[in-house]
């Protein structure tokens, strides 16, 4: 009883803080999903609380996830009924999301906002891993680089969708670690970051639990991070993965919402198809082993894009060394290989990056042009 009445309370005070937002047009909103999403949006929303300062708002529906530190009006929105109060009554010019499948599900856009703008929390392309319609519904969409506006401009056709804004910004994620991320840390250790999928069992890899178990026999300092929709969708699994290799001193169970401190301290990533991969080898210059399997495709019309190849593809046949279940037995070999055979891909790959990511080391920067002359304008 004393819990109801403390839930009632809290969602009358939430209720109450969305209510007053009724009574202006807030500049510029960000919307987030919870502190896993905050490192996407940090260099955008320090950008513009330096040109809107205490006009800029950060909303989200993790009551942890907060920016203390910028000149903004945090706001706790919570999820269900109070989020999707909050979504139909405010009033922006410029709301920002990382969110995909907008007006798709229970999130829907309102006529008192005037553009509704998508930032990427990945660097993949749009037409294999999301949804067919996910950014559809978008005014303005900040693009990582040309394969993306290629993809989006070939659905709007096909489709006869209303054309969006499209401005190519580039990826601020990469610039955000590369200010972060300490480059010369001791590298000792095994990433293991699977994706999630609707088409794994329990959505993740389970071949995972094998190649821990043998990492771990083999005394690799292992450090196992699951993917934020795992705690979503996946706990019992997880569950299982602590209660086997907890007790190793070698295995780590790692549930930070920031994925720097992991990348920096390993030697090499293990994956499947998690975007952590494009992070890793592009800013540390090491080596992705991907397990072979099943590929991340969410997209109910992904044989409409037959003519293109997505990034994520592109980057694992050049860059990425492929492992089968079979050869999970010799992983130490597969590993010690994958470094020694790396170093000849750098050039080609610093070249990959600045092809097909814009303003790579400079996104913030150029993006305050855009935002000038491209945003403000339109």
């Amino acid at each position: 009883m004393i819990h109801f009445i403390k839930k009632i309370k809290s969602d009358y005070s939430i209720f109450r803080n969305i209510l007053k937002l009724t009574d202006k047009k807030i500049p510029v909103i960000f919307y987030s999903e919870g502190r896993f999403y905050q490192k996407f949006s940090y260099s955008l929303v320090d950008l513009l609380a330096k040109k809107y300062p205490n006009q800029v708002y950060y909303v989200s529906s993790d009551v942890n996830d907060r920016l203390e530190d910028l000149k903004v009006n945090n706001l706790f929105i919570g999820k269900g009924i109070l989020m999707n109060i909050f979504f139909s009554i405010v009033k922006a010019k410029f709301f920002f999301l990382t969110l995909t499948d907008l007006n798709n599900h229970s999130i829907k856009k309102n006529k008192n906002v005037e553009k509704y703008i998508y930032y990427n929390h990945s660097g993949s392309s749009t037409f294999q891993s999301y949804t067919e319609g996910s950014f559809d519904n978008y005014d303005i969409i900040l693009c990582n680089g040309q394969y993306q506006l290629d993809e989006i401009r070939f659905r709007e056709n096909k489709k006869n969708l209303v054309k969006k804004n499209l401005v190519l910004t580039g990826y601020f994620y990469f610039d955000y670690i590369s200010k972060k991320i300490k480059f010369n840390e001791t590298a000792d250790e095994i990433l293991v970051a699977p994706s999630w999928s609707y088409k794994y069992k329990n959505f993740i890899n389970e071949n995972v639990i094998d190649v821990i178990d043998e990492l771990i026999k083999k005394n690799y300092k292992v450090n196992f991070r699951p993917h934020p929709e795992h705690f979503k969708r996946s706990e019992n699994i997880l569950k299982t993965i602590k209660d086997k290799f907890n007790l190793f001193h070698n295995f780590k169970f790692d549930s930070d919402s920031e994925n720097i401190k992991s990348m920096e301290k390993a030697k090499c990533l293990i994956t499947d198809t998690s975007d952590i991969c494009l992070e890793f080898m592009i800013l540390l210059n090491r080596p992705v082993l991907y397990l072979e399997g099943i590929d991340k495709i969410h997209n109910e019309s992904y044989s409409d894009f037959k003519n293109f190849e997505s990034i994520e593809k592109k980057f694992k046949n050049k860059f990425g060394s492929i492992i089968s279940k079979k050869d999970i037995k010799n992983i130490d070999l597969s590993i010690e290989n994958s470094i020694k055979e790396f170093i000849t891909k750098i050039p080609d790959l610093n070249n990959f990056k600045n092809k097909y990511y814009f303003n790579f080391g400079k996104t913030i920067e150029e993006f305050e042009k855009i935002w000038e002359d491209k945003i403000l304008k339109s």
